[in-house]
């Protein structure tokens, strides 16, 4: 191991072997690393993703590889760490602006809402768009105190990943598939 001077502030600020040419690579890294975390979180879809927004859980790993390699590691100058945060920072402030100022940019990064049950009844497609299970399904429903299939009117699984339920206004409703009555059976 190689050893290192303390405070050594050349070393900590600039690192010790320091190119111009290295800095618009790291530039470049950051650029591609983003953009392809960007795309593959878009990919992942909904699902996986229930609290925070796509770009905040880019944003998160990204800026804390940054910091935490400066951290760690004595070669990894501090400086690498600032051109990799206000780069990060800058593209996710300009894809905020294109998908404030472009629909179509918006759709293809957030997605669109995907009906899951239309009238009492799931619907296939919106489950495999959203690679959502049936339990999975009946769980959210149960969260949002859902008895039975037959008191939903629509179910919207939205852009952020949660699900917005839109009950019928009537007292009986048909029984579809009750969901309290599914859990139960498998606890016996």
């Amino acid at each position: 191991m190689e050893t290192v001077t303390p405070f050594e502030w050349k070393r900590i600020f600039l690192g010790t072997e320091n190119e111009a040419l290295f800095l618009l690579e790291i530039g470049f890294r950051v650029t591609f690393i983003y953009l392809f975390a960007v795309l593959v979180m878009r990919l992942l879809g909904k699902r996986g993703n229930r609290s925070l927004s796509m770009f905040e859980n880019v944003l998160i790993i990204a800026l804390g590889s940054a910091i935490g390699d400066t951290m760690f590691y004595p070669k990894v100058p501090l400086i690498f760490a600032c051109i990799v945060i206000v780069l990060i920072v800058a593209m996710s402030r300009y894809l905020q602006y294109l998908q404030i100022n472009y629909r179509n940019v918006n759709t293809f990064l957030d997605g669109k809402p995907t009906t899951l049950i239309k009238k009492g009844e799931i619907l296939e497609q919106g489950l495999k768009d959203s690679r959502i299970r049936k339990e999975e399904l009946y769980g959210m429903l149960r969260e949002h105190a859902i008895r039975d299939l037959g008191d939903v009117e629509y179910a919207i699984l939205e852009r952020t990943g949660k699900l917005s339920i839109f009950t019928y206004k009537v007292e009986n409703p048909t029984t579809k598939f009750n969901l309290i009555d599914e859990v139960i059976k498998d606890e016996e």
